[in-house]
């Protein structure tokens, strides 16, 4: 068996494992709870609370997301497009925002959050490229692509009866993603670059989960950024000195970039396309070159066990 294979072997025994083992989400137990109580009256309900609940999810603890979405459905939510002010005062709001802005927020896109759920409900056979158009068609209010990707693998877990094939589904790629592919080995932040959907990284990315798991790479997912998180909710994999003690990669990760961010060298939402007859490219901003160069020339002199007063010295 080539170290390759054996890699690979290793690498998807570890996501079983995860997923066999992880912490039960608060959302999906309260959810299935509550289905087999009978508390929701069809699919429709089942689908609207899943959109509501993915839709909190962002920037706050799923607890607290599960706390907002309980009390509105309390409220009425699932019944009704509209909740005035006076019957929604306050919601736990997500990191850097008040309250009652998040709360105005909500109601505007409750409405949209019903027409998705009606159209969801209108057909029982999706793949989860087809669910992810539709949320970038109907455009709720503060439900991105990350919660949308989150919305479609709970729809997937939660309602079997739509029948959701997931083989064509993209993991996200956000800044905790995109260090943990590095660090791994995945992806190199001086030739993966990302900028977005179809970026070198987003495609090296794909082709990796779906190589892993071809009927199911969304499983990647939440391994990878729950790896990626801070110290206090469990992560590991910090932006700079990460903790391998206890990572779930630990006896297989290549340990790249211990010293330095890997999204500072590779990850540029700023990319823009510059095209051209003929050709397709993108253009890099001038200081986002030199910043990545200094940050090779760093890591460099610690592999090489020189630090910078014995660099100055030298020099």
């Amino acid at each position: 068996m080539s170290w390759e294979k054996e890699w690979l072997d290793n690498f998807r025994k570890i996501i079983v494992e995860y997923h066999k083992n992880r912490a039960p989400d608060p959302f999906m137990i309260w959810f299935r709870k509550k289905d087999a109580e009978g508390f929701f009256n069809d699919a429709f309900e089942k689908v609207l609370t899943i959109l509501i609940d993915a839709r909190f999810d962002q920037r706050t603890t799923a607890k607290n997301a599960l706390q907002n979405t309980v009390q509105v459905i309390q409220l009425g939510a699932l019944k009704r497009e509209f909740l005035s002010p006076e019957e929604l005062p306050y919601l736990i709001p997500r990191q850097g925002m008040a309250g009652e802005r998040w709360a105005a927020l909500f109601r505007s896109s409750l409405q949209k959050l019903h027409e998705l759920a009606r159209i969801i409900v209108s057909k029982r056979n999706w793949s989860a490229s087809e669910l992810l158009a539709l949320f970038q068609n109907v455009r709720v209010p503060y439900l991105g692509v990350k919660m949308s990707r989150l919305a479609v693998r709970l729809l997937y877990e939660l309602i079997p009866t739509l029948r959701i094939d997931m083989r064509d589904y993209k993991i996200p790629i956000d800044s905790l993603v995109y260090r943990v592919l590095c660090r791994l080995g995945i992806l190199d932040p001086y030739n993966d670059v990302y900028f977005g959907e179809n970026s070198p990284a987003d495609l090296k990315a794909q082709s990796f989960a779906k190589a892993v798991f071809p009927e199911s790479p969304h499983l990647l997912d939440e391994p990878l950024w729950a790896t990626g998180r801070q110290a206090n909710v469990g992560g590991h994999c910090y932006p700079k000195n990460p903790n391998c003690k206890g990572c779930i990669f630990n006896n297989i990760c290549k340990r790249k970039f211990p010293y330095l961010d890997p999204t500072e060298l590779g990850m540029n939402t700023s990319f823009k396309y510059k095209r051209t007859e003929g050709d397709t490219a993108y253009s890099r901003d001038e200081n986002f070159d030199k910043k990545a160069q200094f940050a090779k020339f760093v890591e460099e002199l610690k592999q090489k066990g020189i630090r910078g007063e014995e660099y100055r010295e030298k020099s």
